[in-house]
């Protein structure tokens, strides 16, 4: 089984959406993939 769930094209499209992105104030995500394809 692949590590990866979510698809690249699928990621491109949730990602923008992720509270927590390196370019928002505040605490950041170490790797927010890692957690949505974990939940």
């Amino acid at each position: 089984m692949d590590r990866l769930v979510l698809s690249d094209a699928a990621w491109k499209r949730m990602a923008p959406l992720i509270i927590g992105r390196p370019d928002q104030k505040g605490s950041t995500g170490r790797d927010n993939r890692m957690f949505v394809e974990g939940v």
